[in-house]
């Protein structure tokens, strides 16, 4: 594997290469490693479109042979298919006010899916009551009927992202009184516990009254459940980060991390939409590079996306270019297929990559 990776300390990228100011205009460690290019990249082409028992889709995830679908559907915002061949197995999680129902959809990409020996868990919160779940998949789909505890019934109604370690423990994400700052946190026993990893981010900010899409992220587990990798959607880098603290890394794909106070002073339309979709596996994750201007978008979209690959040491692994445009996707291993949905079309489609994931 041939690449190239230059690494250096955020604090000397800030004295010598004039980006006059300080660390709280960077949403990044001091460690940032600048990837030049990517072992492997692929042109994906020859896809399969295919359509769904439900219309109205939002995203999707895959867990070994299940495809599961976030719709609009009020009596069940969460579909359930098999794989490969699409079968409607059912739909659960519905709207409403009463018990185990949602306030507002639970988007499955949010969610934390895990196993307790053979059983297969969702964790979820319905964000406008502070409530969180623990639904049991297998015996949903076994008896088509929920199957739902509830963890906890008072999380901070502030909370825009939120993913479930453990039964008590929670990761939390809120915005400032203020709407200036991203305040990270772990929620253990109703305690709140900020790591020094969680205040190096933490302290970046914005202009009062500036659009807080600016440092908006995705962020998810890794399966060991151990580190945290957040997207920007306005940044050009990723945060790679443990739970406990004693892991630390940014990475860029570009020549420079973003800066935060010169991008504030840029109109809304000159800058980028970044990153917008991730997911992660066993021995690495993939993020969804956009890249493209966010007056073009809004235009009409051009430039084509690409999903690119890396391990949790922050390594490039690869990076798939695509020939269409999508709002998410997934891995199926089992099948060795890609799948692919675009929320502006609502059409999904899969790619056999068998053997590029055999050659990664």
């Amino acid at each position: 594997m041939k690449y190239h990776i230059f690494i250096l300390l955020l604090l000397f990228l800030t004295l010598l290469g004039g980006c006059g100011g300080t660390s709280s205009n960077y949403m990044a460690f001091d460690e940032v490693v600048y990837v030049e290019q990517f072992p492997h990249t692929f042109s994906l082409s020859n896809e399969t479109e295919f359509e769904l028992s439900i219309i109205g889709n939002k995203d999707f995830i895959i867990y070994d042979t299940l495809l599961i679908v976030t719709t609009s559907q009020q009596t069940g915002f969460w579909a359930f298919y098999s794989l490969p061949d699409h079968r409607e197995l059912g739909e659960f999680n519905r709207r409403g006010n009463g018990p185990n129902e949602f306030a507002e959809i639970p988007f499955v990409s949010q969610a934390t899916l895990f196993k307790e020996g053979n059983t297969l868990f969702a964790g979820m919160r319905d964000f406008p009551t502070g409530k969180v779940y623990k639904m049991n998949i297998n015996e949903s789909l076994k008896e088509n009927r929920l199957n739902i505890s509830l963890l906890n019934d008072s999380l901070p109604l502030n909370l825009f992202n939120f993913i479930l370690l453990n039964d008590s423990t929670f990761f939390c994400r809120e915005i400032s009184y203020d709407r200036t700052q991203q305040i990270r946190y772990l929620l253990k026993n109703r305690e709140k516990i900020i790591p020094p990893s969680f205040e190096k981010l933490n302290q970046v900010h914005i202009e009062a009254g500036e659009d807080f899409n600016l440092l908006s992220t995705g962020a998810l587990r890794n399966v060991a459940g151990d580190r945290i990798v957040e997207i920007p959607i306005r940044l050009n880098h990723i945060n790679l980060y443990s739970i406990d603290g004693s892991f630390y890394k940014t990475i860029c794909v570009e020549k420079e991390i973003d800066n935060i106070n010169k991008i504030q002073y840029r109109f809304e339309w000159d800058r980028k939409c970044t990153y917008a979709d991730i997911r992660v596996y066993k021995d690495f994750f993939g993020a969804l590079y956009i890249n493209e201007n966010m007056g073009t978008r809004q235009i009409k979209r051009k430039k084509l996306p690409c999903i690119q690959l890396f391990n949790w040491e922050g390594d490039p692994i690869a990076e798939f270019k695509l020939n269409r445009h999508i709002t998410s996707f997934d891995i199926d291993f089992v099948h060795g297929h890609l799948y692919t949905f675009d929320l502006e079309t609502d059409e999904f489609c899969k790619y056999d990559i068998q053997d590029i994931l055999e050659a990664i």
